[in-house]
């Protein structure tokens, strides 16, 4: 069972990966009319606040990405402080995703929502593992 959960939460996470990773991404949550506007949304970010790119911003396009490709290569492995290391992780994504709404397009809002909602729900996955919450895991 924890196997098909890890498999089920990688899969997740590359599925989010291939969706911010280009212009062809959002097309995969239904999206396939944001391309023309991806270089220029996915371009700069100025940062957000409580994460480390707070003031120096980055380039959503290469710092979302490549967190939700090492979150995908993280859930296949097990452990406690891996999965406490997980949640601290996705939580930053969330600051991440409330950010990039506020400096996004409008346009984008739906593919940033959707993210959200895969994280929100990974998280409560997390914070039940961490504390013991008893019972078949559920799964993401």
């Amino acid at each position: 069972m924890e196997v098909e959960v890890r498999r089920a939460r990688h899969a997740l996470y590359l599925r989010l990966a291939a969706a911010h990773a280009g212009p062809l991404g959002p097309a995969l949550l239904g999206h396939p009319e944001l391309a023309p506007l991806y270089p220029t949304a996915y371009a700069a970010c100025g940062g957000a606040e409580g994460l480390p790119c707070a003031g120096v911003g980055g380039e959503p396009r290469v710092c979302v990405v490549r967190r939700l490709e090492h979150l995908a290569r993280s859930a296949l492995r097990g452990g406690k402080r891996r999965r406490a290391q997980e949640k601290a992780m996705v939580e930053g994504l969330l600051v991440c995703m409330a950010h990039l709404q506020h400096e996004f397009p409008q346009e984008f809002l739906p593919v940033l929502e959707a993210t959200r909602r895969h994280l929100e729900k990974d998280l409560r996955y997390l914070q039940g593992e961490l504390g013991g919450g008893g019972g078949a895991p559920r799964r993401p």
